[in-house]
């Protein structure tokens, strides 16, 4: 069964970003539909037969193909709100999952916190559609003024980074020690006396020796010589963001004389 993927962007250029990432990951033009309040009100009838103008809401249920139970109140407050709009019509869950790995990458709002923004500070909703979008009401013809308001916030971004590792190597090294070596001696000299009696006693001599010497026995020891500290330190810095917002101009011309929207000026 086909289901909608529905989502919402701030700016036209990252909404179209996410529009072509999709279309080349194999997503179809009948699959992918990207829409904002121009965008719709060029595509839409403006008359239903009946001589009524049709609500913003039905323009733009009508646009992306949703049915007469889906709430296209939200939706249709963000387009009316100067935000785009992205439709993905996916067949199953493995095509859903893709279509969403591939929008979040494009910074989509939260379109349930930004409503509930709207909500509080006061929502355009359905029942004024026909006068949010200019139209009759009372005998009046109301032609709304509009102006975006730029809100900048922020996020953290991946920079430049790095990597430390540490890791063993051998080196040669050399230490001095002294070695003593005792080795016996065996000689005869040349003597003239009387033997004592123990020398007679004693008779024959069976002698053992052994020569002795020293050899450098090796330890090892590990210390810590030094330390390598990895931490981070924090900056901050101002920044100007410049963009432009769309306001509604409306011009009235009475007897010659030309008034904009803003002039104080009383239009009679």
């Amino acid at each position: 069964m086909t289901q909608a993927l529905v989502a919402v962007f701030d700016k036209q250029t990252e909404a179209q970003h996410a529009f072509d990432a999709l279309m080349s990951e194999g997503f179809s033009d009948d699959q992918v539909h990207l829409a904002s309040a121009d965008s719709i009100e060029a595509t839409s009838s403006k008359d239903d037969g009946n001589g009524h103008n049709d609500s913003f809401g039905h323009k733009v249920a009508s646009f992306f193909g949703f049915g007469k139970d889906e709430d296209t109140d939200t939706y249709s407050e963000a387009v009316r709100r100067g935000n785009c709009v992205l439709s993905v019509d996916v067949a199953n869950d493995d095509e859903a999952k893709r279509a969403e790995d591939i929008i979040e990458q494009h910074d989509p709002i939260d379109i349930d916190e930004r409503s509930a923004q709207w909500r509080e500070s006061g929502r355009q909703g359905s029942q004024s559609d026909s006068q949010s979008m200019g139209g009759q009401t009372n005998g009046e013809e109301i032609i709304p003024i509009i102006e975006e308001e730029l809100q900048v916030g922020k996020r953290e971004t991946q920079r430049s980074g790095g990597r430390v590792r540490s890791h063993n190597y051998e080196k040669p090294v050399e230490a001095n020690v002294n070695l003593r070596e005792q080795h016996t001696t065996v000689s005869s000299r040349a003597v003239n006396r009387s033997a004592i009696e123990a020398e007679q006693a004693y008779g024959e001599v069976d002698m053992e020796y052994r020569d002795t010497a020293e050899e450098a026995v090796v330890a090892k020891e590990a210390r810590v010589v030094e330390e390598v500290v990895v931490g981070k330190k924090s900056s901050d810095r101002d920044e100007t963001i410049k963009d432009s917002v769309r306001r509604t101009e409306v011009e009235v011309e009475k007897d010659g004389k030309r008034m904009a929207s803003g002039d104080k000026r009383k239009t009679g």
